[in-house]
C-alpha cells in the first residue's frame, strides 16, 4: 500500500524578544590588557567656566577685585568683552588752559585775511603799479590781476587801500570778548499784581508777586547816575504783614483803587458800584460763579486802605475845608 505525501506543510516561526534590544552590549576586556594603560587612559574633566552676560535684571553685591578676576580669565579675543576707561589726574595745581585764561585768544571765522576780498585788492594794486609803463609781456597773471590802465579816485573802490575803507563785506573782530545778560521779562501774573487776587489761587503758573521789578537798562542807568541801592536802607519798607497778604489792594472789576469796598460771602471784595453794576446783570461772583445774595461792608479792608494812605486822607479834608 502507497502513502500519498499531504500537500500541506507546517512552519514554525520563533519570535524574538525586544527587551533589551537599545542597550549596548559591553566589549568583553582582555585578561592580557596591562592596567597601566588603564590608568593612563582615566583623565580628569573639568568643566570650563561659562561667561556671564550683562544681564540689567540681574545685580549682584561682588566687589571690583573679582569682577577684574573674572575679566583677566575670560579671552581677550570674545567680542563681547567690557572696556574700561580710567581717567588719571596730572597732580598739578595750574589750570589746563592757557596762563591767560584765554584773554588773548582770536576767534577766525572769517576767510584768512591772505585771501579775502581785500588781499585781492591789494594784490591787484601791486602787480598793476609794477607793470605801470612797461610793455605787454603777454603773461596771464589770473582774472583779478588784469592790468587796469584808469585809476578810479574819491570812491570807496579806489580809496580801499587805505584802513578806514576796505573792499568787501565787514571782518568781524577776532579778539572781542562780550559778557552777554538775557533781560526777558518775568512772569509775573498780571491779575494779582494789579488787583491782589489771582482766580488761580495756588495752581497759577505765574509768579504771585506785587513788586515792581527793573529790567537791565533801568539798573545800568541807576548804576550810571550812582543811585543804585540807595533807596534800600530801610528793610522794612516792602514789609508785608501776614494778615494783609489776602486782602487785595483794587478792585477786580474796574481795576482800580477801592471806593467804599464790600464783601461777598465768598470772600471776594468789590466796590460798592461795580457790584451793584454787575449784581443788576448776574447775580454770580466774577470770580467764583458762586451765587451772591448779598454784600456786606469790608471793614477790615477799609482800616487797611487807612492806615495806608493818611497822607492822602489829610490832603481831602483840608481840600473839603477850603471849599
Amino acid at each position: 500500500m502507497t502513502t500519498v505525501p499531504s500537500e500541506n506543510s507546517n512552519f514554525v516561526f520563533k519570535k524574538r524578544s525586544i527587551k533589551n534590544r537599545g542597550t549596548r552590549k559591553r566589549q568583553a576586556s582582555s585578561s592580557e590588557e596591562d592596567p597601566e594603560e588603564n590608568e593612563q587612559k582615566e583623565q580628569i574633566v573639568k568643566h570650563s567656566k561659562r561667561k556671564i552676560k550683562s544681564n540689567p535684571n540681574i545685580q549682584s553685591t561682588s566687589n571690583t577685585q573679582n569682577r577684574e578676576r573674572n575679566r583677566e580669565k575670560e579671552s581677550s579675543s570674545s567680542s563681547d568683552e567690557d572696556f574700561r576707561v580710567n581717567y588719571k589726574s596730572n597732580k598739578s595745581a595750574m589750570s589746563a588752559g592757557p596762563s591767560d585764561q584765554g584773554a588773548t585768544a582770536t576767534v577766525e571765522i572769517d576767510t584768512e585775511t591772505d585771501r579775502d576780498a581785500q588781499a585781492i585788492f591789494e594784490k591787484r594794486l601791486e602787480i598793476n603799479k609794477d607793470l605801470e609803463g612797461k610793455e605787454d609781456d603777454k603773461i596771464y597773471r589770473g582774472l583779478n590781476n588784469y592790468a587796469q590802465y584808469y585809476k578810479p579816485k574819491d570812491t570807496a573802490a579806489g580809496n580801499a587801500s587805505s584802513g578806514l575803507v576796505r573792499k568787501g563785506p565787514i571782518r568781524a573782530p577776532a579778539n572781542l570778548r562780550a559778557t552777554v545778560r538775557w533781560d526777558y521779562q518775568p512772569d509775573i501774573c498780571k491779575d494779582y499784581k494789579e488787583t491782589g487776587f489771582c482766580g488761580f489761587g495756588d495752581s497759577c503758573k505765574f509768579l504771585h508777586d506785587r513788586s515792581d521789578y527793573k529790567h537791565g537798562w533801568q539798573l545800568e542807568r541807576e548804576w550810571n547816575e550812582g543811585s543804585y541801592s540807595k533807596d534800600s536802607d530801610d528793610d522794612t519798607r516792602y514789609e508785608i504783614h501776614s494778615d494783609e497778604e489776602d486782602l487785595p489792594f483794587k478792585c477786580i472789576i474796574c481795576r482800580g483803587s477801592f471806593v467804599d469796598p464790600v464783601v461777598s460771602k465768598c470772600k471776594h471784595y468789590f466796590c460798592e458800584k461795580c457790584a451793584l453794576e454787575r449784581f443788576k446783570k448776574n447775580k454770580k461772583c466774577i470770580v467764583c460763579n458762586t451765587l451772591i445774595t448779598s454784600f456786606n461792608p469790608a471793614n477790615n479792608l477799609i482800616a487797611r486802605l487807612k492806615n495806608m494812605n493818611p497822607e492822602e486822607d489829610d490832603v481831602h479834608n483840608e481840600s473839603g475845608l477850603s471849599d
